[in-house]
């Protein structure tokens, strides 16, 4: 199966696959976080890509299959440009349009705890991989491998040498993963914010 996959920078007609995908992400990273159907949550993650120029485009790969079906994403912050806005203006009134009033709160008050908490400062000169997500109808495959490879090979190619992620300290398997392609923790949030916020933990890992 893997060889008939192709990695592909995405483009602007790849959005409605992106936040579907991107939907299970957060389903499974923070649950409840975003309430409401699956469609209006996309509806809303679709605003955050396309915000500011499709900024949610930008150094964002897909790999597909053989019939241009896009099975997973990762995203790359690079140095010296804007990062990547999680929540651009008018996210908020995009959600009480589509989400409505309470599941908007709740996605606030995600926000809210969720910036309490401060990642380390990352290594000068490393790109910072995010939104990474496999369909989750076909994980377990080896296809997070196969991105994985195709992003640090991208990364490599730009002349980086060193690609940093964070991932919630509870999420194990997430954790498993990226230690097995070779990811070490280098810096993990203080535990005296645990009980307001999601401990997070930063991971690095040198592609020269």
């Amino acid at each position: 199966m893997h060889h008939d996959l192709h990695i592909r920078a995405a483009r602007p007609e790849d959005l409605v696959q992106i936040s579907d995908l991107l939907t299970q992400l957060y389903a499974a990273e923070l649950p409840g976080a975003l309430g409401g159907t699956h469609d209006k949550q996309a509806e809303l993650l679709r605003f955050t890509l396309a915000a500011k120029n499709n900024q949610g485009l930008r150094h964002r790969y897909v790999l597909c299959d053989q019939n241009g079906t896009i099975l997973a994403t990762a995203a790359l912050d690079m140095p010296g440009e804007p990062a990547y806005e999680r929540a651009p203006d008018g996210t908020i009134a995009t959600a009480l349009k589509v989400l409505g009033v309470g599941h908007t709160v709740r996605l606030l008050l995600t926000v809210a705890r969720s910036m309490l908490v401060h990642p380390n400062e990352r290594p000068a000169g490393s790109a910072l991989l995010h939104s990474v997500v496999v369909d989750e109808a076909i994980r377990g495959q080896g296809l997070g491998r196969v991105l994985m490879a195709e992003i640090e090979a991208k990364v490599r190619a730009s002349g980086m040498t060193t690609i940093v992620l964070q991932v919630l300290v509870a999420n194990q398997p997430a954790h498993r993963f990226y230690q097995e392609l070779g990811y070490q923790p280098y810096w993990r949030s203080p535990s005296y914010l645990s009980a307001l916020s999601w401990p997070i933990m930063m991971l690095r890992k040198e592609i020269a």
